[in-house]
C-alpha cells in the first residue's frame, strides 16, 4: 500500500492512466466548474465536468488547490468545486479562507500512520490569494508557514508542504526557493512537493528529506482555452501546445513506513504510463548561476522553436536573443 503525489492535473475529458495507483494526491489545477465571474486579463482555466473518476478509476484521497488557477472563475465556481470534493470524500488543502486556515492541514490517516497535508502558492504565481471572509489561496510566508508546522507537528508522523512556485517551464529553482525549502525542513517539514513550472524540476535530499522542487505535470492536455477576460467577454482563445518536457512528470510514493521513493511517467495519446527519463539534479547555489541558466533554457527554447518553424526574427527578439532588452 501505498500513496502517491502526483504534479498538475487538467481534464476536459475523459483520459486513461495506464498506472496502478493505490491512493494518491495531485495537484488541481482548474475548478470544477465556470459557473461565476472569470478572473480578468489571464488564461482561464475550468471545466464544468470533473472526468476524475473516469480517468483516474476512482477519487483521489486529497487535493492540492493552492494555485493560480483555482479562482479562475471565481467565488461561485470555487464553492462549486468544494461541493464536489465533499460529496465525493476528497480532502483539500491550501485554499479557502483566514477563518478556516485555508483548509491547512488535511490530516491523512494511512493504516497507523498520520500525515499532515498542507498547501500555499508563492506570489510569483499571481493566484488569488483568499482573506478574512474571501476564498482564495493559502500564501506562501514561511514564517506563516513554520506556525503552520508548528500546531500539528505532534500529533502527526509526517509534515509534507505542498508549494506552488518557481519559474514556468524552467528545470531547475531559483536560489530564494531553495532557501525558504531549508528553511521549512529546518522547522519540521518531512517532505516539499512542489508544482506549477508545468516541467520536472530539480530533486535534492537535504538533512535526509526529500524536496521536490517540481514535479511536472500529471496530466495536461493541450489546450484552447478563453483567455483575456475584460469585465465583460474574453478578448482571445489561447491555444497551447504541451511539449515533450510538459508531458513529463515525477510521481512520488510513500509507503507504509513513511519512505519516499519516486518514478517517473510520460502522458502521450490520451494515456499516462510510466516511462524512464532524466530527473534534475542541478541546484544553483547564487542568483547569478540561476540567471545564466535561465539565460540558456530560453536561448535553446528560441532555437528549437525556430528549427520547427522557421521566420526571419525581429529586432526585438534579436536583442532579447542576446540579452538586451528589446
Amino acid at each position: 500500500m501505498k500513496i502517491s503525489f502526483l504534479g498538475d492535473v487538467v481534464l476536459d475529458k475523459p483520459y486513461k492512466v495506464d498506472i496502478e495507483l493505490d491512493d494518491f494526491v495531485f495537484n488541481l489545477e482548474y475548478p470544477l466548474s465556470t459557473s461565476g465571474t472569470p478572473a480578468k486579463n489571464k488564461i482561464n482555466l475550468g471545466a464544468d465536468t470533473p472526468y476524475i473518476k473516469e480517468t483516474f478509476g476512482k477519487f483521489p484521497i486529497a487535493v492540492n488547490l493552492a494555485n493560480n488557477h483555482i479562482m479562475d472563475y471565481g467565488e461561485e465556481a470555487f464553492l462549486k468545486t468544494v461541493d464536489y470534493l465533499t460529496a465525493n470524500s476528497i480532502g483539500f488543502f491550501g485554499a479557502g479562507n483566514k477563518k478556516n486556515n485555508y483548509n491547512n492541514p488535511y490530516i491523512v490517516n494511512f493504516k497507523d500512520k498520520k500525515i499532515a497535508l498542507l498547501g500555499y502558492s508563492c506570489p510569483t504565481t499571481h493566484a488569488v490569494f483568499g482573506g478574512d471572509t474571501f476564498n482564495g489561496s493559502a500564501l506562501l510566508d514561511v514564517d506563516e508557514i513554520i506556525k503552520d508546522i508548528d500546531s500539528c507537528r505532534r500529533d502527526v508522523d509526517m509534515v509534507i508542504v505542498s508549494l506552488h512556485w518557481g519559474d514556468e517551464q524552467i528545470k531547475h529553482p531559483k536560489p530564494a526557493d531553495v532557501n525558504k525549502a531549508h528553511m521549512l525542513i529546518d522547522a519540521g517539514a518531512d517532505m516539499i512537493y512542489g508544482h506549477h513550472a508545468h516541467v520536472m524540476q530539480s530533486v535534492e535530499i537535504y538533512k535526509g528529506k526529500y524536496i521536490f522542487y517540481g514535479v511536472g505535470n500529471f496530466l495536461f492536455p493541450d489546450m484552447e482555452v478563453p483567455s483575456n477576460y475584460d469585465g465583460e467577454k474574453f478578448q482571445r482563445r489561447t491555444i497551447r501546445m504541451q511539449q515533450k518536457k510538459n508531458r513529463q512528470a515525477l510521481m512520488i510514493d510513500l509507503d507504509e513506513g513513511l519512505s519516499v521513493s519516486y518514478d517517473t511517467a510520460f502522458f502521450q495519446e490520451g494515456t499516462v504510463l510510466k516511462k524512464r527519463a532524466q530527473v534534475p539534479k542541478w541546484i544553483p547555489k547564487t542568483q547569478k548561476q540561476y540567471d545564466w541558466s535561465l539565460m540558456y533554457e530560453r536561448r535553446l527554447g528560441t532555437i528549437q522553436r525556430f528549427l520547427k518553424d522557421p521566420r526571419l526574427p525581429t529586432s526585438k527578439q534579436i536583442k532579447i536573443f542576446v540579452g538586451l532588452k528589446g
